[in-house]
């Protein structure tokens, strides 16, 4: 298996295309190429990342036929008969998503930051963690293995909020790795001015992760002193009108959060319409504030998930690694059979990954990349999920 099966362009729009696979109809936007329909693509998060010769898409497509309709089969029956609610949010997405699942891959390129953030242990005043930066051609050569070698067609960028990283650092780096990479580029860096998005977007980062944490205004202002929950959402906003395909959600589990508030968060997160929704626990960390505050349930968690898919039936749910970390043998499977249908893996090289330390223990530290791939695609084989686009709604 691998992260994404090429489709087939059947119909062009302007930069939307329609792109078929078995049967499949998925539309995705296209910026980079010049395309005809009968040519085929990759496509990641509902964005065109590269082409295909035909026949070696062909050849790639006769692979995976027989595997792929084994894979719905399999995802069909666990669908079946659903009585719990995290079964009749696995049932809806089947109904709504199919048996699309996203896997991305994240390179944390900094941990340094700027914010004083009470939740997060890369905050700046903590002054336990050991910090790192890596270089631009070091970011570069990550994401040229990533995609060329292990086959991944989206990847996040992710850092703290960090202004080491200037305008024409970010440039030089979406640059680069376009010029070498067929991959969807989702930066993760915080708040920037959005003339700095909008000139990243056109150098080719076409997505964006940036969640908002907590509907609650009141905890907003207390877990992110001096910053407004309001100017969050209008930055989330103004990416959206750039053309960002945006991820985006919230922490489960903060402190004084109530139920209604995980409601309104839940709510908030449909009214942006982000590409897709991202939600994990809050899991403490020794270098903050709230060290000795209490880590969410599972199943507080898992809850969240089916609610969010059943209310929003079409969402594209991502498995955040803080839910994995909650339960690190179960976690990713029970998080895929509550609605969600994507997955990330870490691919920072494995002399920093263990200083982004936004919380403790986190999932997949003790593994090398080949063997976390491997434990990723034996997951999803077991549960009938195939690597295709979602596409855009």
């Amino acid at each position: 298996m691998c992260y994404s099966i090429p489709g087939k362009v059947v119909k062009i729009d302007g930069k939307m295309i329609t792109v078929e696979y078995f049967g499949e109809i998925r539309k995705a936007k296209n910026e980079f190429y010049d395309l005809m329909p009968g040519q085929y693509v990759y496509a990641q998060g509902g964005f065109v990342v590269s082409t295909v010769e035909v026949k070696e898409a062909q050849e790639l497509l006769q692979n995976w036929k027989e595997v792929f309709l084994k894979l719905k089969e399999k995802d069909l029956r666990l669908a079946r008969e659903p009585k719990t609610l995290y079964q009749i949010a696995n049932a809806t997405r089947q109904k709504h998503q199919d048996n699309s699942c996203c896997v991305h891959g994240i390179i944390e390129f900094s941990n340094y930051c700027a914010c004083d953030c009470m939740y997060c242990g890369i905050r700046k005043n903590n002054r336990e963690i050991k910090r790192y930066r890596m270089t631009i051609d070091e970011i570069v050569k990550q994401a040229d293995t990533a995609v060329n070698k292990l086959g991944f067609k989206a990847l996040v960028l992710q850092s703290g909020e960090d202004p080491w990283y200037t305008e024409k650092k970010l440039l030089e780096l979406v640059k680069k790795i376009r010029e070498k990479c067929g991959v969807l580029i989702v930066l993760s860096i915080g708040d920037r001015p959005v003339p700095v998005y909008k000139n990243l977007y056109e150098a080719g980062a076409k997505s964006a992760l940036i969640r908002f944490e907590t509907a609650n205004e009141i905890i907003y202002g207390k877990m992110k002193e001096g910053k407004k929950l309001k100017d969050r959402i209008d930055l989330i906003n103004k990416l959206k009108e750039i053309g960002y395909l945006v991820i985006s959600g919230f922490l489960i589990g903060l402190p004084g959060q109530t139920e209604y508030d995980l409601m309104e968060d839940i709510r908030l997160t449909g009214d942006i319409n982000p590409e897709m929704f991202s939600f994990g626990p809050f899991i403490p960390h020794k270098g903050t504030p709230l060290a000795k505050e209490r880590i969410p349930a599972l199943d507080e968690v898992l809850t969240v998930i089916a609610r969010a898919r059943i209310l929003y039936p079409e969402s594209k749910i991502v498995v955040t690694t803080a839910l994995e970390t909650l339960d690190k043998k179960g976690g990713a499977r029970k998080g895929l059979m509550s609605g969600a249908n994507s997955l990330m893996i870490n691919l920072t090289p494995e002399k920093y990954r263990d200083h982004y330390e936004i919380y403790p223990g986190r999932k997949g530290m003790e593994q090398t990349v080949e063997d976390r791939i491997a434990e990723v695609l034996k997951l999803l084989e077991s549960i009938g999920r195939a690597p295709t686009d979602i596409g855009l709604a």
